[in-house]
């Protein structure tokens, strides 16, 4: 038959004896009723009318043609049904076949089919020995509000008031795959596994508190719970303790409270933990999302919290270059509400303040909200405006490339541009040639000196090649570039040389400070050695 086989020796043998226990002493499998089963004459006390059925069993089980009747009933209590049949099949002197039970939480074993009782129901009795699969035969009276326990050799049934048996809570936390510091005496106390602040505690009706480090809890290879809530049927381990919560993010101050409304959103996770919802590694991520959701104010990275007054930490954690922290300061001297940036790099706008990474990276926090403070970034970092801004902003929200280097080629082009607007004339506002003069000047300060050598030797009209061979002398490159120009030409620029090397000097401080002030008395005495009649415009 599908699911059968031919029962190994060690099945057998280990059959055979559970059988025979159970043939001598049902009870063995059949828990100890400690607490009220019924909750008013209106009711029907299921169980009382279960163990009614079940003590005939009991008492008829040596009754062999009684059992063989019994265990093929359609009707009546189905776990004396299942205990019919185990008994039956107690009387049999071989067990040859035997049928395979298979479960994605309780595993796999083996028990012999007799009867017409549910295969779960004949594993929980034939299997009695076994704590957690001796459960099974109960379930539908779990489901009906019955509260089982069972351990070691102990099985009980509190009835429809779940009371924790203080025996069966510390053989299930000594046998779990967490190490507890135990408390002394009779197990009631504080039982201790990991330490630090980030935990949960699970208070117990018998007078147990379970402190748990989170630490510890994720790093558990076997499911804490799991070792607990299989032995008790139905598995709520919500319906015996309450939950406090220890966690913070790191970086949250000692003395800053939580909200309450942070704590009813962990207390909600925790409820999903103890109902098995969850593994025991996603609990600390999950606790962090509910309090982030929570959180109205503040910086944060993966999970650490910065205050928004401690910017200078938060950006020094952020990975990437100075110009995207820059970047990144810019936004949030602007930015209006909160921002969330998951792990994909998508932005979710919040209502609250809250500016929340899950990453450390500048570019994912600048990709998300460029689309909105990407012009506020060019106007406040590299004072970009107008066109100039729209064309580098949309490129930027096109092709979304690195913000390292876009910044980089931003700043170049702008560096430039900020050091030209320090000098006191615009392109063209002195007379010639000294607009030629200053153009070589800004444009030596802004791209290096090597850059004006072509503009000096091809410039336009007389009086500009006579300065742009001065600009060359003035700086030892005249023997070079002479045959550039003609002998009248270079003599004229030569008178020009000393006064063209203090404009030259005095542009330095332009450009370091923006102090003008020696440049234009420095661009004074060049118009009076170049013979120029117009005045100075004002600077």
């Amino acid at each position: 038959m599908r699911g059968t086989k031919q029962a190994s020796s060690s099945v057998q043998k280990k059959l055979g004896r559970n059988l025979q226990e159970l043939l001598e002493n049902p009870h063995v499998a059949i828990p100890a009723i400690t607490g009220p089963t019924s909750r008013g004459m209106l009711r029907r006390d299921k169980m009382k009318a279960c163990m009614k059925e079940v003590e005939m069993v009991v008492r008829k089980r040596e009754n062999r043609k009684w059992l063989k009747k019994r265990m093929a009933q359609k009707g009546g209590d189905m776990v004396a049904r299942a205990l019919a049949g185990s008994l039956m099949a107690a009387h049999e002197d071989e067990i040859n076949t035997v049928a395979i039970f298979k479960h994605p939480v309780y595993g796999m074993a083996s028990y012999v089919r007799r009867g017409t009782a549910r295969p779960n129901q004949l594993v929980a009795l034939q299997m009695h020995s076994n704590p957690i699969l001796r459960l099974l035969a109960w379930e539908e009276l779990a489901r009906s509000g019955y509260y089982f326990f069972s351990w070691d050799d102990e099985f009980v049934c509190t009835g429809m008031t779940p009371e924790t048996p203080l025996e069966w809570l510390n053989s299930c936390l000594k046998n779990s795959s967490l190490r507890f510091d135990e408390p002394e005496g009779d197990g009631a106390g504080t039982w201790t596994a990991g330490e630090g602040e980030q935990s949960v505690i699970l208070n117990f009706d018998c007078g147990v508190e379970v402190r748990i480090g989170l630490d510890t809890l994720k790093t558990s290879k076997v499911p804490f719970l799991q070792s607990i809530v299989l032995s008790m049927s139905p598995p709520h381990l919500i319906d015996i303790a309450e939950v406090e919560v220890g966690y913070r993010p790191d970086g949250w101050p000692e003395d800053k409270e939580v909200s309450e409304d942070a704590k009813d959103a962990m207390g909600s996770v925790v409820e999903h933990w103890l109902r098995l919802e969850m593994e025991d590694s996603e609990l600390t991520g999950r606790l962090h999302d509910a309090f982030a959701e929570e959180c109205d104010d503040g910086l944060m990275i993966g999970r650490r919290w910065y205050s928004s007054d401690d910017r200078d930490s938060f950006l020094s954690d952020l990975q990437g270059g100075a110009l995207e922290k820059d970047a990144i300061s810019a936004v949030l001297d602007v930015i209006e509400g909160g921002i969330r940036v998951d792990a994909g790099g998508e932005g979710h706008w919040l209502s609250s303040d809250l500016i929340r990474m899950e990453d450390g990276s500048t570019h994912t926090l600048l990709n998300a909200v460029w689309g909105k403070h990407g012009m506020d970034v060019l106007e406040n970092l590299f004072d970009l405006t107008g066109e100039a801004a729209e064309d580098a902003f949309d490129k930027q929200l096109s092709r979304g490339k690195a913000f390292g280097s876009f910044l980089r080629k931003v700043d170049e082009q702008q560096s430039g541009a900020r050091l030209l607007r320090r000098f006191p004339w615009e392109e063209d506002a002195l007379p010639a040639p000294l607009d030629f003069a200053d153009s070589l000047v800004k444009k030596a300060r802004a791209d290096g000196l090597g850059t004006t050598t072509g503009m000096a030797r091809k410039a336009k009209g007389d009086s500009n090649l006579a300065m742009g061979w001065a600009w060359l002398s003035s700086h030892g490159k005249g023997e070079g570039e002479a045959w550039h120009f003609d002998p009248d030409i270079r003599d004229w620029g030569g008178d020009w040389v000393p006064s063209l090397e203090v404009l030259w000097a005095a542009s330095e401080a332009v450009a370091e400070s923006g102090d003008t002030e020696a440049y234009v008395e420095a661009m004074e005495n060049l118009r009076k050695a170049t013979g120029t009649m117009q005045e100075l415009p004002d600077a």
